[in-house]
């Protein structure tokens, strides 16, 4: 039986340009959402199972936070002694803040770089 008359399996990997397509959004937008990618070599990978699963991630923390607005109207006593946690959007950092704590000997965290 001859090999090359097989049809290849579906490619999991995905350069950049094609996760981006594969989401349904430009370049840029999708660089600035820091979605995780694997690196091998020089090159950034995005696999097809992660974006799936950064998508339905993101479709959730989205739907939560518009539930969680209109429960902000009433106050509840337990909140008021813990922990305010950010809502909605990305968070970056700056890099003054990561160079001011790099001043002070503070640990900083290694973010991973974007391709």
């Amino acid at each position: 039986m001859d090999d090359s008359s097989l049809p290849l399996p579906a490619v999991r990997c995905l350069s950049k340009e094609e996760a981006a397509r594969y989401l349904g959004i430009g370049v840029t937008l999708f660089t600035e959402l820091a979605i995780p990618f694997l690196k091998l070599g020089r090159r950034c990978l995005y696999d097809k199972v992660d974006l799936d699963a950064w998508i339905e991630e993101y479709k959730q923390r989205e739907h939560g936070r518009a539930r969680k607005e209109t429960l902000w109207l009433k106050p509840k006593k337990e909140s008021t002694g813990g922990q305010i946690l950010a809502s909605g959007g990305l968070q970056q950092r700056s890099k003054t803040a990561k160079e001011y704590a790099k001043a002070l000997g503070l640990k900083v965290e290694k973010t991973p770089t974007h391709c």
